[in-house]
């Protein structure tokens, strides 16, 4: 038997490594299970196929489960267990084999293995929370990057999103750390979607694995929307498609452009410090500032928020006047914060750069055949 081999005969005591008692002259031997893996059985890396064989017997059916008593799927192709999914790194698994002997007589077998301790890299969901706005998609950020196309592919293959009521959508990837899924449409208000990760195991690079797997349940609220238009200085605010009310703004000046494109509320702040230095103009300049600022509702990685601005009212609804957020008043900024949901779409026309889709959550910039080709699958 070769290195990383476990025979075990039925209802023995066995040692792992014996081959099983030899056939006597009153009947059949006993029948034995012999389990091997390419880098022995205290080393099985998660993407390792097994090699089962029933010595004096004929195997029927294998059943190959984590030290909690959770069963994996697999293919049995010939002497070659193939699990469909990858092990966990450094877990201890047990393998139950019913098998026959010449007299068709019933055998449970049983034998172990270790998988080994490897280096892993780690995946966190984003916002995963109840009550989210209808433009947040299900949002996978990585520590390191993911290039390779069939490793993404892979990691695609191994998640899942089950919605209800049922959506059509698709996984995509925003930038190499960043996967999102999102319906074709915003959500429908009320929805929720389950979200299974089979991760642990899944190799990512040279030597390198995910650690873990991931399940988790968000939820989503009223179907906000909010319509800016760069333009106009106006702001429409929709619920469930209705108009609730058309609100005056101040957005960025020529020189300090409101980007374009459909963006998400990503965090609600009731009041924070806003630096200019933090994007490269000293606060102490002529263009420069740093003040406490009220209600705050982020948009863009890069620095865009809704937020209050009583120093603008009079341009409110008429001039473009900020260093790129939206400026509205303070009633109408508290008000919007007492309506609004982390994960709220606001769509800006009427002109300015386009936003691109790394600077926040960038699913709703590509039209669906587009975000269709996000997929590594495709």
């Amino acid at each position: 038997m070769g290195a990383g081999a476990v025979g075990l005969a039925a209802c023995s005591k066995a040692r792992p490594g014996s081959t099983g008692a030899s056939a006597s002259s009153k009947g059949p031997a006993t029948p034995t299970l012999s389990l091997t893996a390419p880098h022995g059985l205290d080393a099985v890396l998660p993407q390792d196929a097994l090699t089962v064989a029933v010595n004096d017997g004929t195997l029927k059916s294998i059943v190959v489960a984590d030290s909690n008593g959770n069963a994996y799927s697999g293919q049995l192709n010939g002497s070659t267990w193939t699990c469909d999914r990858a092990f966990w790194p450094a877990a201890n698994y047990n393998v139950t084999v019913e098998a026959t002997d010449a007299k068709d007589g019933p055998h449970t077998l049983t034998a172990s293995f270790t998988t080994a301790k490897v280096e892993t890299i780690v995946y966190s969901p984003v916002y995963v929370q109840q009550g989210l706005g209808v433009g947040m998609p299900v949002y996978i950020q990585f520590n390191s990057p993911i290039t390779d196309k069939a490793i993404r592919a892979d990691i695609e293959r191994h998640a899942t999103v089950t919605t209800a009521p049922v959506q059509e959508g698709s996984w995509g990837w925003v930038e190499n750390r960043i996967l999102m899924w999102r319906p074709k449409n915003y959500w429908l208000a009320g929805s929720t979607a389950k979200v299974s990760l089979a991760f642990a195991g899944l190799v990512v690079g040279d030597g390198l694995y995910l650690a873990d797997d991931t399940n988790y349940s968000i939820s989503f609220g009223e179907a906000h929307v909010l319509r800016c238009n760069n333009s106009s200085q106006y702001m429409g605010v929709y619920q469930n498609d209705n108009p609730v009310k058309n609100l005056p703004v101040s957005t960025g000046t020529a020189a300090h452009p409101t980007l374009s494109g459909t963006k998400v509320i990503m965090e609600k702040l009731t009041s924070m410090i806003m630096d200019s230095s933090t994007y490269g103009v000293p606060a102490t300049s002529a263009e420069g500032y740093k003040l406490k600022v009220d209600s705050c509702q982020r948009v863009t990685w890069s620095g865009e928020f809704i937020h209050a601005a009583p120093w603008s009212v009079a341009q409110q609804g008429n001039t473009p006047s900020s260093h790129g957020c939206v400026n509205v008043s303070p009633t109408e900024a508290a008000w919007l914060m007492s309506f609004t949901q982390v994960g709220d779409p606001v769509e800006f026309t009427g002109g300015g750069p386009s936003f691109q889709p790394g600077d926040g959550v960038g699913c709703w910039v590509y039209d669906w055949d587009s975000w269709q080709q996000r997929s590594a699958l495709v």
